[in-house]
C-alpha cells in the first residue's frame, strides 16, 4: 500500500502596500477603475479612512509605514528632496521590521524624499524612479518577479495633476484612470496569495491638500486576499497609520512599542450567523 501524499503546505504570507499618491476617496468612489475598483470588489474597503495631521506626503507616508504619527517619527512636511544629511525616519517601519525578522522587504517609489523612510539597511530593495507612474509599475513588476514578503509601490502622477490642473479635475481624473492602468499592472503579477493593502497619503481640494478639511484627509483604504473574510464596506474607523500594523499582523509581526496604528480586524472577522 503506498505511503499517504502528505498535503502540499500553504504559502506563506505575502503583502503588498499601493499608495496612490494623492487620491482623494470620492474620486476612488465615483471613478471609473477597472483595476481597483475590481480588487475593492473582491476585498473589504473604506472611502472614509483618515489621514494624518499635516496631510503632506513624506509624514503621511511615514506614518502609513511606521503606524506613527508625525511628532514622532520626526519626519516633516518642509522635506521636500531627499537630503541625506536630514537623516531618516525615527521610529521602525513595517518594512524594517519585516526585514529584521528575515523577509524580504521592497519599496518602490516615485518621489526621492520617500527615501527617508528607508535607512540603510532597512530593507531589501529601494528603488526610486523618478519618470512617473508607467515606470514605477515597471521597477514592481521587476520586484514582484525577484520574490517578496512585504512590497511597498508609490504612484506619484494623481498628486502632480492635482496641483498642476485642480483635484476632481478632468486633468486629474484622467491622471487617475491612468493611475489604475500603472496599479493593474501590478496587481496581474502578484502571487495568487498575496494580500493587498491600497489606500493614499492625502487628498486634495483645488490646486492644494495642506488645510484641514475633509477634502484633504479622507482617503480610501482597502484591503483584499485570502484572509479576507467578510468584503463589502468595512465599519470599523480606518486611519492611514492602521495600514503599518495590519501588514505586520499578516505576516505573523507587530510593531515594537505603542503606536496609534492598529490592526483592522474586521475583514478577516467572519460575519456573526
Amino acid at each position: 500500500m503506498p505511503a499517504p501524499v502528505a498535503p502540499t503546505p500553504a504559502p506563506s504570507p505575502v503583502v503588498a502596500i499601493l499608495s496612490i499618491d494623492g487620491l482623494r476617496a470620492d474620486a476612488f468612489a465615483q471613478a471609473d477603475l477597472p483595476n481597483l475598483k475590481g480588487l475593492a470588489a473582491r476585498g473589504a474597503f473604506s472611502y472614509s479612512a483618515k489621514t494624518i495631521r499635516p496631510s503632506e506626503t513624506l509624514p503621511a507616508h511615514a506614518s502609513m509605514l511606521s503606524g506613527q504619527d508625525p511628532d514622532v517619527h520626526k519626519l516633516s512636511s518642509d522635506w521636500d528632496a531627499f537630503i541625506p544629511s536630514r537623516g531618516y525616519i525615527a521610529v521602525p517601519t513595517a518594512l524594517s521590521v519585516a526585514r529584521a525578522a528575515g523577509l524580504r522587504s521592497s519599496m518602490v517609489v516615485g518621489k526621492a524624499k520617500l527615501e527617508h523612510i528607508a535607512p540603510p539597511g532597512a530593507v531589501d530593495a529601494f528603488v526610486f524612479t523618478g519618470r512617473g507612474d508607467a515606470d514605477v509599475a515597471n521597477e514592481a513588476v521587476v520586484r514582484v518577479s525577484a520574490g517578496f514578503d512585504l512590497l511597498f509601490v508609490h504612484f506619484p502622477n494623481l498628486d502632480h495633476a492635482g496641483h498642476a490642473s485642480g483635484w476632481m479635475s478632468p486633468g486629474y481624473m484622467a491622471a487617475l484612470a491612468a493611475a489604475d492602468e500603472a496599479a493593474g499592472r501590478v496587481l496581474a503579477v502578484l502571487p495568487r496569495h498575496a494580500t493587498v493593502i491600497l489606500t493614499a497619503d492625502h487628498g486634495g481640494k483645488g490646486h492644494d491638500h495642506a488645510a484641514n478639511v475633509p477634502e484633504n484627509t479622507t482617503v480610501p483604504w482597502v484591503v483584499a486576499g485570502p484572509k479576507v473574510v467578510k468584503t463589502g464596506p468595512i465599519a470599523s474607523r480606518v486611519k492611514v497609520t492602521d495600514t503599518a500594523a495590519t501588514a505586520l499582523w499578516l505576516l505573523g509581526l507587530s510593531l515594537p512599542g505603542s503606536c496609534p496604528g492598529e490592526v483592522i480586524r474586521e475583514p478577516f472577522t467572519a460575519p456573526a450567523q
